[in-house]
């Protein structure tokens, strides 16, 4: 019996320190993507740095691409990345997947850094902001819910996507479930 108790008390406490771990790598993330948007929201846009001050880009220069496509219950974005290309996605509101369609990306988020080969697909989870470098051309597809068959990108934007964690934060407490 006191075995078992220890044995439990150690995998309770290595979850707790994994647990702790983990929100430190968040954190991190967090403030990391936060001071990077600063510097560029400080800078004008150019041939190689597009910003919309904090809202969501739909136009990406020569950098990117964005396409947009629905059908009924579903709204597709398809990003279409040059080699090089470094995006900041905003915070994801929803579950929803992903495919990588072509190329090769490196995604970080606060659970870490991962890279990908086409064809892929993923799952995001909700509260999900991501940084993502296009090692190659690469064309990236969300496929998210579209329940209310909205084709207006504001409010498309505004149902699946936060612009900073204080808003996504008041989404959370005011989730209907």
């Amino acid at each position: 019996m006191q075995l078992i108790l220890k044995l439990f008390i150690q995998v309770n406490n290595m979850n707790l320190i994994k647990f702790i771990k983990n929100k430190i790598i968040a954190k991190s993330f967090e403030n990391k993507v936060n001071k990077l948007l600063k510097v560029a929201y400080s800078k004008e846009n150019s041939d190689l740095l597009v910003h919309n001050d904090g809202s969501i880009v739909r136009d990406g220069n020569q950098l990117f691409d964005l396409k947009h496509e629905f059908v009924p219950g579903i709204y597709l974005r398809k990003m279409i990345l040059n080699q090089g290309t470094s995006v900041i996605s905003a915070i994801h509101k929803r579950e929803h997947v992903w495919f990588l369609l072509s190329g090769c990306i490196t995604v970080s988020d606060k659970n870490g850094t991962n890279t990908f080969e086409a064809p892929y697909m993923g799952f995001s989870e909700s509260g999900i902001q991501r940084a993502i470098y296009a090692h190659e051309n690469s064309i990236f597809q969300n496929v998210f819910q579209n329940p209310f068959e909205l084709k207006n990108l504001d409010e498309l934007e505004d149902y699946n996507y936060s612009l900073t964690k204080d808003d996504y934060n008041d989404f959370i407490r005011n989730a209907i479930i």
